[in-house]
Order: structure tokens, then sequence, then C-alpha cells
């Protein structure tokens, strides 16, 4: 990351290939160079060093006062030439087709909090499949041409919040709230200790990500995974993924 850092520092004032609509807010080595420092502060996240986050964020695009979903997006249409959007499902699909959100993610939740409505859908009858059961379809993506997050606002947004319970607490509460009062949810009202921040800040994570492929990895970078849920005997919650066959030789 750093050496790319490096590359696009010096890289003029221009990309000499095409870019995507994905990259449309970034699409220059100098703007580009922002979304290399907050990759780099995620990295930095997931080596717990917090200064480093700190430091990185500072050159990324965060942005505690702009638009969340600002970022780096996949794009998808359904051109024969082009792929569409793999993780669209839609609602009130057969079994063959469905998605449905684990429970928890339902009753867990804030009274209150927009995310739910936003990201699931409740559907017309409760559907069972493959010995599981619930009443909510995943329905984050609504078509077959939209957008899946590469990185965004938000997540930087509450990797500041995450490095801050180390060092600034009050700054952690701050950025907190911006996730909070986006999703309707009142200011943060717990106690400012390491333990409760981290709750706060693991659980603002689930719901603001949702979707978007970070909850295994906070719950094991946070040494949570059993309590992640296991809805059918004999099922498993992993704690590594297999290296893949072609990267094993």
């Amino acid at each position: 990351m750093e050496e790319a850092a490096t590359d696009l520092a010096s890289g003029g004032n221009s990309f000499p290939f095409g870019m995507t609509t994905g990259f449309a807010d970034f699409n220059t080595p100098t703007k580009f160079l922002q979304v290399n420092k907050g990759l780099s502060a995620r990295v930095a996240a997931y080596q717990e060093d917090y200064p480093a986050v700190l430091n990185f964020l500072e050159s990324s695009f965060m942005d505690l006062s702009g638009d969340l979903d600002k970022g780096i997006y996949y794009v998808f249409s359904e051109d024969q030439t082009d792929l569409a959007n793999p993780v669209f499902f839609p609602e009130n699909a057969s079994a063959a087709g469905v998605r449905i959100v684990q429970p928890g993610f339902i009753t867990d939740a804030e009274a209150g909090d927009s995310r739910v409505d936003e990201k699931t859908s409740l559907r017309d009858e409760t559907i069972t499949f493959d010995g599981l059961s619930g009443d909510y379809d995943f329905f984050l993506y609504t078509s077959r041409t939209d957008d899946i997050p590469i990185i965004r606002n938000a997540e930087l947004i509450l990797l500041y919040a995450e490095a801050s319970i180390y060092s600034s607490p009050d700054e952690a509460v701050k950025a907190l709230n911006i996730i909070r009062n986006a999703a309707s949810l009142p200011d943060y009202n717990g106690a400012n200790t390491e333990a409760a921040l981290i709750d706060e800040m693991l659980t603002q994570r689930r719901y603001e990500l949702y979707g978007e492929g970070h909850r295994w990895i906070d719950a094991r970078r946070y040494d949570i995974l059993n309590t992640l849920p296991i809805d059918r005997p004999g099922d498993d919650v992993f704690v590594q993924f297999p290296i893949p066959l072609t990267e094993n030789q």
C-alpha cells in the first residue's frame, strides 16, 4: 500500500486508462491516493495499529460531515458482455432463490434503527429453506445493476471511532453519533469505557456495513466468533478461511 501511495503521489493529473463510474469521485491519481489511505487505515485496524489508522485517515477521503455513501464501488450491468450484481435476490423469492436474514439481525436491532428497513424486506409469509426459517429477505441490493461498495465514508468514520476509543473516547463517541444519527437513532448514552465503546462500535459496524463483507472479520479480530449464531446442528463458525487450491501450489 505504501509503494502504491508513492506511485500515486507522483502519478500526475490523470490516469492513462479509463475508470468505471464506480470510481467517479476518485478518477485521478491525486484523488485515488485518498482511497489508498482509506484502505491502508482498514489494514492498520486489522493489525491493531491504531495510531497508524488515525494517521492514514487524515489523508483519506473521510469526511465526518459528508455523505456516508461516498466511496468506490463495483459496478454491474445486464449487458451481455458484463456481469450483473451476484448478490441481488428478489423479494419474496421461492426457496431456490431466497436469501434469508438471520433473525438475530432483526431482534437485536435498536428500536427505530432505519437500517433494518433499508437493508431487509419483510416477507409476505415466513419461509423455511434447508433447515433455516425467517420472515425477512436480505434486500440491500434491490436490482441486478446495484453497485457494491469496496470502501465508503461510513467505514472510514467507523475506523476513526474504533481507533479513537484507545486514545480519545470523546472523539469516538462523536464519530459513533454520526453513524447513529444517520440511522435515525439518538446519541449514544452508554458508558465511555473501552469495553462499552468497543461493543457500541461493533454494533454500529454490524448494522451500517451489513452485507458489505465485514461481520465475520470483525468478530474474528475481536475474538468474539463464539457469539455468532449457529442455527442448525452441525453448522460451524469457521475461525479461518482455507487457502484456495490455486494459491497453495
